[in-house]
């Protein structure tokens, strides 16, 4: 297999697993993708590998656009224009990190970036990652448990975040 077909599957693997993640997923992703990368921009700043430091910006910054993009200010208008405020920080201080090579400019987005994105993951993995439900009978003759309404769903809405982009590393 050539390394332009292995490419190719891997980005189509990879954009299937996107289209059929769960959104709560797709976010966790998208942070994921972004601090990678911004890691990686840091690895290719002290190697002096410009070409490849700039291919970990554009990915990490691509990844907080999708984020910024997919707000729906609708559902919560505050937590949106917060969100918002710390997408495009990130973004200002990655660009900065970028144009003045600096390591601490990086490191400045990823500490905004860190706690949001292990927050999606715990979200993630309560919301997708849960245990398989035992069978009808077992559950009928237990309590039933309350349920929680989906505060994100109003986030479902609309066409794919990550249509066709690249975010493999």
């Amino acid at each position: 297999m050539t390394h332009d077909n292995f490419q190719r599957l891997h980005r189509e693997y990879f954009e299937n697993r996107i289209l059929s993640a769960h959104p709560v997923e797709v976010v966790a992703m998208l942070f994921q993708a972004a601090l990678e990368n911004l890691a990686d921009a840091i690895r290719h700043l002290k190697s002096g590998d410009r070409l490849a430091r700039a291919r970990s910006v554009t990915r990490a910054e691509q990844a907080i656009q999708e984020l910024l993009i997919a707000l729906d200010h609708s559902v919560d208008p505050a937590f949106s224009r917060r969100s918002a405020d710390l997408y495009r920080f990130a973004i200002g201080r990655i660009a900065a990190g970028h144009a003045e090579q600096s390591e601490r400019a990086f490191t400045e987005a990823i500490t905004v970036l860190r706690p949001l994105a292990e927050a999606w993951t715990e979200l993630k993995t309560r919301t997708c990652d849960e245990p398989a439900r035992p069978d009808s009978t077992a559950e009928a003759s237990k309590t039933p448990e309350p349920t929680v309404s989906d505060a994100y769903a109003g986030y479902r809405s609309g066409a794919a975040m990550a249509g066709s982009r690249d975010w493999s590393l």
